[in-house]
């Protein structure tokens, strides 16, 4: 089974929608695709279809109801924080270990391929003394890194690929994401990552499905 952790510049970059529109790319070609998020805040318990992880669901082909929630999403927590600060006020003890065997007993589902997706940024907080990127060095999958084309978003997207490069982390695409229709120039933004850093690199416009950034991941020998 091949692997991926999708995270991303910061907060509502379009982590939830390319690893939504990935998966439905994987399905279409007739492979067998799992997806896991281990903590998601910020949403309503009647609305679980428009969480990140009901869409993900959904992407699967699967219905959404609080079990299969509960089976993919470790601890949902209501308040639009980040997940230590969430889990704090909770009451909900943050358990590193235990996020970390849950993403583990996660992964070790029959699937051809896996996608993790992280909560807000590269260097978020997961729990009060540890960060997401703690989170993919443990588990050392190749790394989905989300941004977009806001302002300040190039010293942000360099920042995060040195910082995941710094812990040993493959990057095996940079998805420049259009999460509105009022978004930025994805080919300008695109070639200036460019001059600055080599990595595979896509755009996803505001819509767009994720079969550019499949063939990207073929194109490296990521065949299933």
């Amino acid at each position: 089974m091949r692997g991926y952790f999708v995270t991303a510049t910061g907060t509502d970059i379009g982590k939830t929608y390319v690893s939504a529109r990935l998966i439905e790319a994987w399905r279409s070609r007739g492979i067998a695709a799992e997806a896991t998020k281990p903590l998601m805040s910020g949403f309503a318990e009647d609305a679980l279809e428009q969480s990140d992880a009901g869409r993900l669901l959904m992407a699967m082909g699967r219905e959404v109801t609080p079990a299969s929630v509960s089976e993919i999403c470790l601890h949902r927590l209501a308040p639009p924080l980040a997940p230590n600060v969430a889990m704090r006020q909770a009451g909900i003890a943050q358990n590193y270990k235990e996020i970390r065997g849950f993403v583990a007993r996660r992964l070790s589902v029959a699937a051809d391929v896996h996608l993790v997706e992280g909560a807000g940024g590269v260097m978020s907080p997961l729990t009060d003394e540890t960060l997401q990127i703690d989170l993919m060095a443990d588990l050392q999958l190749k790394i989905i890194l989300v941004t977009a084309p806001y302002l300040g978003s190039i010293s942000h997207t360099l920042t995060a690929i040195d910082a995941l490069r710094a812990r040993g982390l493959e990057i095996a695409a940079l998805v420049v994401s259009q999460p509105s229709v009022a978004g930025g120039d994805l080919m300008s933004f695109i070639e200036e990552v460019g001059r600055f850093r080599k990595l595979p690199i896509t755009g996803m416009a505001h819509g767009e499905d994720a079969n550019n950034l499949d063939l990207l991941l073929m194109q490296q020998k990521a065949e299933f």
